[in-house]
């Protein structure tokens, strides 16, 4: 297996097909990528725009074309020299709807459907009435208010009977309830006559009520799923049902048709989406291995905590990089400027929480409320356990629920990963440190109730406890205390703590502000030492701000008097000080976003729906003052009318640009040396779709608009004096990385010294080496003018700015 030297990132959908991509294979070769990194090609929800829900593994989304479709794709790649790697979902499928066979099988036939057991589905769950029943949670009012309005319909199709929610939600009916209804009907026309209502009146629809109470299935409003779900979703979306991918019927059915396209030779690698939601991820990466008809380039989307490295006995090529894109935000940030940024920011918005505070804290709120029910279930199973022997039969559920909650609060990783094998010292160091920190916090509780959790999680319980349950509660608490994290910190706290914005992103902690050159050079070695074709990137569909956006973000750090003026004066201005019509934190968001997306370069039609939205989203996401669930359009609504009245205020907008020029041109250059580090460290860069030129996309779907792939290619071909920088280098070091490809797959990596603002490396391969200049001064006033000639024989300028200097051989 062959890694790849670079890879592109397009995002496929109904709108970029098959045949678009194939049109891109001429563009990507002059870029000088050698795969393109599709996202999801298995049929998925119909209009979806990520791919992420598939409902059928077996088939090729029609939404992107047919299979003869992706083969031509394929050819078209391999006429370049490039070829595919594809982005797939092991841990879930899209339900609900109408297009989930496997979901549908379940809900007629209940417990005695073939699939069941493929979903992870607790049957027998603690409420009255709920056995055998499988909670839906697609209503957007009440189940009584919904059967009253006459939203819910029984209809017919060659299917069988059904009950459908609108036209989007097919619930099909049992069996001996279809016979029931033809034998006592006659005709489909008469059954579903006798159970229509009429809206409005809520007994006129009794037998409908009854017919459905029957049913293996419970139909309620989306917020019961919070409190009552009882099938594994991913994080807390109820439409995407976790799968036992550990199952090795389940493993067969999914991976069949991507086996084949890896046989077939059209698929070179895989990206694994979502790792952590597995059962047992190190053995479903080894069936992956054992069962590729070839080698295959391999690599999972990982969150790794600051101090965690990537299990060394997984049989992956590396993560997607999300680690990597920290630390090249990180290690351009000047350190001292930490106390001035921090100032500023209380300056505006008042005394804030520290970071890992507020991780904490968001953590329990969304085990409180979004993450409710699999808590529940969680200590109900710990709770079996106990009471199963003596000496622990004392323990109540409520106690080792809360006990529970507080160490998965406290947990700094997403997950541990006892197996078949035990808890590793490793796992057993991190649940200990949870641990410790939980009694601390939660010093009310019995002492007995944290032992009790820390011996079941390391492995130290006793032969008196059924081992079997045992290992189904340890994975029931792995899989949960990553979407806790996700969510928590991810999708909540990353939205609060708005000091820097830069620095708040998937993989990163807002509070690790800057790494030295030293601390970054070790983790060059590092990687290339242990996984050297691991992922690196910058951007991706899941990052909450595109790279350049954070570059010029992180660029008042270079300046950060400059911003607490600024900001202090765009406040006066806008009248915005008695908070009521947005709050001094979301406020300061705002400014950041300004700052950060305002376009480098062309026209700024659209800016103001865009940012309207990704500021909407940021304040649910934040779960202060709005919410998914509940959503205060009251206050979304100032806060856009706010936006629009900054946009026309023309006071504010000449004192904006004034002090965004300055950082914009501290952002460029910062963006500039991130693009050429990411470009020659250890590792494969990714580039995701348009981050070739100024990517400054707000979180999605901002960051899958369309892009204009034409005008793309035409700016490439211009004449290298004309192109823009960003374009410029990016082409430039990727056809390097064409041209010496053993200097970037397998060279050494050698740290230089030439300066304390000065970070610089050298690649090494045989006859062959690069050496990497980059000039981190905060002001970048004297440049690499000065900095001295690396003696390399027969060397050649590969590029030079006032900043990033590359030389080879």
């Amino acid at each position: 297996m062959i890694p790849p030297r670079a890879t592109y990132r397009p995002q496929l959908n109904s709108d970029f097909t098959f045949a678009d991509a194939q049109a891109l294979a001429p563009y990507l070769n002059a870029l000088g990528v050698s795969h393109a990194y599709l996202s999801p090609i298995l049929k998925a929800r119909p209009g979806s725009t990520h791919g992420y829900d598939t409902v059928d593994h077996q088939q090729i989304n029609p939404e992107l074309g047919s299979l003869d479709d992706f083969r031509a794709l394929a050819a078209a790649l391999r006429q370049h020299d490039m070829g595919i790697i594809l982005d797939f979902v092991p841990n879930h499928m899209g339900v609900g709807g109408a297009d989930n066979d496997l979901w549908l099988d379940v809900l007629k036939h209940g417990e005695a459907s073939r699939y069941a057991d493929w979903f992870d589905i607790d049957w027998h769950p603690p409420r009255p009435g709920m056995d055998g029943k499988l909670l839906v949670p697609f209503l957007g009012a009440s189940y009584a208010e919904s059967l009253s309005a006459g939203h819910l319909q029984l209809k017919a199709d060659a299917g069988g009977f059904a009950l459908w929610v609108g036209d989007d939600h097919k619930l099909p009916i049992r069996p001996e309830d279809e016979c029931e209804l033809i034998q006592r009907h006659g005709t489909a026309d008469a059954a579903i006559a006798t159970h229509t209502g009429n809206p409005g009146q809520p007994g006129s629809w009794s037998a409908l009520d009854a017919l459905i109470a029957r049913q293996h299935w419970r139909l309620a409003h989306h917020a019961v799923a919070a409190d009552e779900v009882n099938y594994r979703r991913f994080f807390i979306n109820s439409d995407l049902a976790g799968i036992r991918i550990d199952r090795p019927d389940v493993f067969e059915y999914a991976h069949a048709l991507i086996f084949d396209l890896i046989e077939e030779g059209l698929v070179d690698g895989l990206r694994i989406d979502h790792i952590d939601g597995l059962l047992d991820p190190k053995s479903y990466l080894a069936k992956l291995r054992e069962h590729s008809s070839r080698p295959i380039y391999l690599i999972v989307e990982k969150i790794l905590a600051p101090h965690e490295q990537l299990r060394g006995d997984w049989p992956v090529e590396g993560t997607t990089g999300y680690e990597v894109g920290a630390q090249l935000t990180r290690v351009l940030m000047p350190a001292g400027a930490e106390p001035a940024v921090s100032a500023a920011y209380q300056a505006f918005v008042g005394a804030v929480d520290e970071p890992a505070e507020e991780t904490y804290r968001c953590k329990l709120r969304v085990m409180d409320n979004e993450l409710a029910a699999e808590l529940a279930a969680l200590a109900r199973d710990v709770a079996a356990i106990a009471w199963s022997a003596g000496a622990t039969a004392d323990l109540t559920e409520a106690g080792l629920r809360r006990a529970l909650r507080e160490t998965i609060a406290q947990l700094e990783v997403y997950r541990i990963y006892a197996d078949d094998m035990g808890t590793s010292d490793r796992d057993r160091r991190e649940i200990g440190v949870a641990i410790g920190k939980a009694r601390r916090s939660a010093s009310h509780l019995p002492p007995a109730l944290f032992d009790f959790v820390g011996a079941l999680l390391c492995g130290r319980l006793g032969h008196e406890y059924d081992p079997k349950p045992v290992a189904a509660a340890v994975g029931r608490f792995q899989q949960y205390s990553g979407p806790v994290m996700a969510k928590g910190l991810e999708d909540t706290a990353l939205y609060r703590y708005n000091r820097l914005v830069a620095l708040n992103e998937v993989g990163a902690h807002p509070d690790r502000f800057a790494i030295s050159v030293a601390a970054f050079h070790d983790s060059n070695r590092r990687r290339a030492a242990t996984h050297p074709a691991c992922m690196i990137l910058t951007s991706t569909h899941d990052t909450k701000r595109g790279e350049d956006l954070r570059a010029i973000v992180a660029a008042i750090a270079g300046d950060p008097d400059l911003w607490r003026m600024a900001t202090r004066e765009w406040r006066s201005i806008l009248a915005a000080d008695d908070g009521e019509a947005i709050a001094a934190n979301d406020l300061y968001l705002l400014f950041q976003l300004l700052l950060g997306g305002w376009p480098i370069q062309g026209k700024s039609e659209g800016f103001a729906e865009r940012i309207k939205a990704a500021m909407t989203k940021s304040l649910r996401e934040a779960r202060q003052r709005s919410d998914w669930g509940v959503n205060n359009s009251d206050y979304e609504s100032r806060v856009s009318a706010f936006i629009d009245a900054a946009l026309a205020n023309q006071d504010f907008l000449s004192s904006f640009h004034a002090a965004r020029l300055p950082l914009v041109d501290i952002g460029r250059r910062k963006a500039l040396i991130q693009l050429g580090l990411k470009l020659t460290i250890p590792g494969v860069p990714d580039i995701y779709r348009g981050a070739e030129d100024w990517e400054q996309s707000f979180v999605d779907p901002d960051n899958r608009r369309p892009l204009d792939f034409a005008a793309l290619a035409r700016r490439l071909a211009r004449p290298m004096a004309q192109r823009d920088d960003k374009m410029m280098l990016t082409q430039t070091l990727l056809q390097l990385r064409r041209r010496l490809p053993q200097v970037f797959a397998e060279g050494s990596y050698d740290p230089l010294e030439l300066g304390p603002s000065v970070l610089a490396f050298r690649r090494r391969h045989g006859a062959d080496e690069v050496v990497v200049i980059a000039d981190l001064s905060p002001r970048h006033d004297a440049g690499l003018a000065t900095q001295p000639n690396i003696a390399l024989a027969s060397s050649t300028e590969v590029y030079r700015s006032d900043v990033l200097t590359v030389l080879s051989t």
